[in-house]
């Protein structure tokens, strides 16, 4: 079988101490090369850049979130469609100096972001609304891990980001939790992201991405079967933090693997009413659930996987 080639945009290079680290172990354990896919990661900073570089070819796919594709086909007639989640469930909190005690408090703040519109700016902005608090001063300056830096350098004083990220500066003092994942996993539905693609790409590399998705979906099992296998590949990859942290870090990832891509449509059709729901989208036009997400890809994985059945 001939390998082909499809191009993943990435917001760094790094180990992600998320599920998103499935991309990263298909590649670094064989299961893209067993699949036939040939996987070139491509980093960009944040949705703007991505959905640039997908219309013009520059990648294939990206992780993009299901509002900005909403907003991007109502406004502009940007046909995208999600086809793959690489996680599901609440993984972010919000982390920030001692003096801001509850989110109350965030008003008046810097506040470090992605980029707007953002997966962390997008769940930040929705708690905020739902729980009527104003919002602080928000800062794009890119990456997690350059964010939480950012926090521990005393630059910024509040983020969202993932606990994952968080456990990298969890010891720096005058820093702690505003508000936890389950608390803030509330305010959104579940996934927010998908893996995306131009409605051209799907057609002309179906094969290609069927290979990605079932290389991803199999990945995605093997590390919520073996834990241990997941805490040694972060453990190589991430000196700056100690044995235990990242077993407390597999610990929390263990339900939060796609172990069937989490292309459900009754939920992802959910997903996007909520997002409608949201005050931000007063105006925006209304586009159908069915005209930004594909089921395909998902469905053939788990048909060629076969349904996922837990180790004796």
């Amino acid at each position: 079988m001939p390998t082909l080639k499809m191009a993943l945009a990435v917001a760094d290079m790094g180990f992600n101490l998320t599920p998103n680290s499935v991309f990263k172990l298909a590649d670094d354990l064989g299961i893209f090369e067993k699949h036939g896919v040939k996987v070139e990661f491509v980093t960009l900073d944040g949705t703007p850049q991505a959905v640039a570089a997908l219309n013009s070819g520059a990648v294939d796919i990206a992780d993009i979130t299901i509002d900005s594709m909403l907003r991007l086909r109502a406004e502009n007639d940007v046909k995208l469609r999600g086809f793959l989640a690489n996680g599901q469930g609440g993984s972010f909190l919000i982390v920030g100096k001692d003096e801001i005690e509850s989110v109350a408090d965030l008003a008046g703040h810097s506040f470090a972001i992605a980029d707007n519109g953002s997966l962390d700016h997008n769940l930040t902005v929705a708690m905020l609304q739902a729980t009527q608090s104003e919002a602080p001063n928000f800062v794009p300056i890119g990456a997690p891990d350059v964010r939480v830096q950012a926090l521990a350098a005393g630059r910024i004083d509040a983020t969202t980001v993932s606990f994952g990220t968080y456990l990298s500066i969890a010891d720096t003092p005058n820093i702690h939790i505003i508000m936890n994942t389950d608390e803030l996993g509330k305010f959104t539905p579940s996934p927010t992201k998908l893996i995306s693609a131009m409605e051209t790409t799907l057609e002309t590399k179906a094969d290609a991405l069927q290979r990605f998705t079932n290389a991803v979906v199999e990945t995605a099992r093997r590390m919520h079967d073996n834990p241990d296998e997941w805490v040694e590949a972060a453990a190589a990859a991430r000196d700056d933090l100690s044995r235990e942290r990242i077993q407390a870090i597999s610990s929390f990832l263990k339900a939060q693997w796609c172990l069937d891509a989490c292309m459900n449509e009754t939920n992802l059709v959910n997903v996007v009413d909520y997002i409608y729901a949201n005050p931000d989208f007063e105006g925006v036009k209304r586009i159908p659930a069915e005209d930004v997400l594909e089921f395909g890809f998902a469905q053939k994985a788990n048909e060629t996987l076969g349904p996922y059945t837990p180790p004796n």
